[in-house]
């Protein structure tokens, strides 16, 4: 029995060494690859916001990310569904996603395009570590959990947050389901990202609430209207991403041809509003509705018709990070109007839109937690709770798996209790 006690010891402390060294390995390479990532991106909406003449070549730029996949023999690009077909599956990463993600992103961000990176972030970190797994001859199911701490990586290299990265990539593959299992080397990973991209000199995603309210029975109920109506903007947001896929490739199959008139569209919204507020990334968008509590009542749903036609055209980059802005922004106005401080609900509308996008509400309270701090977090929780309730089976990731019901402990699907 002892010598049994012994073995078993001596496989955990091997498999956790064996982990723990893969992870820093990750985490160094996610660190790199993100801030070398975070900072053309920067680099490219300086340069827009700077000629803003670079617009008028957006359809260039589409072609060109068009030809590009197919010159790397990518016909149709998966994004973050291929990640988690990865996960499940034990499905293969081509290295050249890396390649052809990180270009077109940067293409889509410096001339004008409506997009966020998370989705990119997460083929590049899932790319990069399935390399790496494959170099060091891991199994398929070992492969697996290493996507997902190429996920954690490249997440935290974004934003800073290594805890909401580590349960992001945990949670988001499938409803119902967390992957324990990954939870000590996506940590890892996410730590050793943190700390190179401060190394790099990229600062973490924070913000500084000032006022903030009482926590008694009128704060939650208006937190709570405000939950449901942030999960309502979620629905919008994720039900116009489908209707645009949808139609799109039901009327113009021709994916050229689709890019010109997806580029087309966003040239012709940015002359009617007058100026290039929801082209980009949109940075201002959320620094102005969170810190200076600031927001027009049009801006969420500009940037909600920016971000769905420039990424279902056929322009690359993500939906997570404009989801923020349209939470935030959404927040900063709808929450005067129920009597809220108008820089507190912008961020909790950013927390809340944000779960209700991509179900992941342990992620999204972990988020507002190294975003906001403590003071307050059962606010942000709350709201998170009740979006991901209300915001359905709606998601901005296609591949995205329901497992279970979020109204019943039951599978989605099947119909089965968990008892059965």
């Amino acid at each position: 029995m002892d010598k049994m006690r012994l073995l078993v010891a001596l496989h955990y402390i091997r498999t956790c060494f064996r982990w723990g060294l893969f992870s820093v390995i990750t985490g160094l390479l996610c660190g790199c690859l993100g801030g070398a990532f975070c900072l053309f991106i920067q680099w490219s909406n300086e340069i827009r916001a700077d000629h803003t003449w670079l617009l008028f070549l957006l359809p260039v730029a589409g072609l060109l990310i068009v030809r590009l996949y197919r010159m790397f023999g990518i016909e149709e690009d998966r994004g973050a569904d291929l990640i988690f077909d990865s996960v499940r599956t034990t499905e293969d990463i081509p290295f050249q996603v890396i390649i052809v993600s990180f270009l077109s992103t940067i293409f889509t961000h410096l001339f004008g395009g409506s997009a966020g990176r998370v989705g990119v972030a997460m083929q590049m970190g899932g790319g990069i570590s399935a390399l790496l797994s494959r170099r060091v001859g891991l199994s398929d199911k070992d492969r697996s959990l290493f996507v997902m701490c190429g996920m954690a990586g490249l997440i935290t290299a974004l934003f800073g947050t290594p805890l909401m990265a580590t349960f992001l990539a945990m949670e988001v593959v499938s409803l119902g389901v967390i992957y324990y299992a990954a939870l000590l080397p996506c940590l890892v990973t996410s730590l050793t990202t943190y700390f190179v991209t401060r190394f790099l000199g990229l600062a973490p995603m924070q913000f500084t609430i000032h006022e903030l309210p009482k926590l008694n029975g009128v704060s939650f109920m208006k937190v709570a209207v405000l939950g449901v109506a942030c999960a309502v903007v979620s629905m919008l947001f994720c039900g116009f991403m489908m209707f645009v896929s949808s139609t799109l490739k039901k009327k113009v199959p021709n994916q050229y041809v689709r890019v010109l008139i997806g580029s087309g569209l966003i040239i012709l919204l940015t002359l009617l509003v007058g100026n290039q507020t929801y082209n980009g990334s949109s940075a201002a968008l959320l620094e102005q509705a969170i810190v200076y509590g600031e927001a027009h009542p049009w801006d969420f749903l500009l940037k909600l018709i920016f971000t769905g036609i420039t990424l279902q055209s056929g322009y690359k980059g993500g939906g997570v990070y404009p989801a923020l802005i349209i939470g935030a922004t959404f927040g900063c106005w709808f929450g005067p109007l129920i009597g809220m401080d108008a820089s507190l609900a912008a961020g909790i509308g950013m927390v809340a839109v944000f779960c209700g996008s991509v179900n992941c509400p342990i992620a999204s309270i972990l988020f507002a937690a190294e975003v906001f701090g403590s003071d307050h977090l059962l606010l942000f929780a709350i709201a998170a709770a009740i979006s991901f309730v209300f915001s359905g089976y709606l998601t901005i990731f296609p591949g995205q798996e329901f497992i279970y019901s979020k109204l019943r402990m039951e599978y989605k699907n099947s119909g089965l209790r968990e008892d059965e």
